[in-house]
């Protein structure tokens, strides 16, 4: 992996963030670039609601993502639109990149990341988009303003979407560490309301 090289191109596509449909375009052509096959083969084998993807690694996904960060960081006024853009596109990559590049984001722009992570939360449809969401998106910001994040989490749990349920509960890993009041409570309620294989899946992820 040649990361200066990917950093670039990424810098590039970033110049189209203005033409939406340009830089969809120019992300999707990135991503080609850049499939394997053993990341073909393993996604859907380890995520069986994959859905649309290319077959790119991780890390190559987190390089782009970082860019993409240090970008919105930078501008956060388009960042909002940015994030629909990349999201909307729809794949697996596009998704893990959108999630991960809110990670330095979210604490400094806390209301435009929530707005942006609330509203893309019924397209959740497999646990590593989700988690992913969660831990990269809305976990940086419980640390520092967790009373901004414990109704998103605590109307997850109660959603009667199975995804949307998984979310909130993964969200409450930063409030463990915090050790705040009303979130342990929420975590004990919530966790109830999951299968008993979920609750021992989520308890390793809350226990990391």
């Amino acid at each position: 992996m040649d990361k200066s090289e990917i950093q670039n191109r990424t810098k590039e596509l970033l110049e189209k963030t203005e033409k939406p449909k340009e830089f969809t375009n120019g992300l999707q052509e990135l991503l080609k670039s850049y499939v394997d096959i053993d990341a073909t083969k393993n996604y859907p084998r380890i995520i069986p609601d994959t859905g649309k993807f290319f077959g790119v690694p991780l890390p190559i996904l987190r390089v782009v993502a970082a860019e993409i960060g240090k970008f919105i960081r930078k501008e956060p006024t388009e960042a909002l639109s940015l994030l629909e853009t990349i999201w909307t596109e729809g794949s697996f990559e596009a998704r893990q990149i959108a999630g991960k590049c809110l990670e330095k984001f979210g604490p400094k722009n806390p209301e435009i990341c929530l707005d942006f992570v609330s509203s893309v939360l019924h397209d959740l449809d497999n646990w590593a988009v989700c988690d992913n969401l969660a831990m990269f998106g809305v976990e940086p910001i419980v640390y520092s303003n967790p009373e901004l994040v414990l109704p998103l989490s605590e109307n997850g749990i109660k959603s009667k979407n199975k995804w949307i349920r998984r979310f909130g509960v993964v969200t409450l890993r930063g409030y463990k560490k915090i050790q705040t009041t009303d979130a342990r409570w929420i975590i004990n309620d919530g966790m109830k309301k999951l299968p008993k294989e979920k609750q021992t899946e989520i308890s390793a992820i809350i226990s990391r």
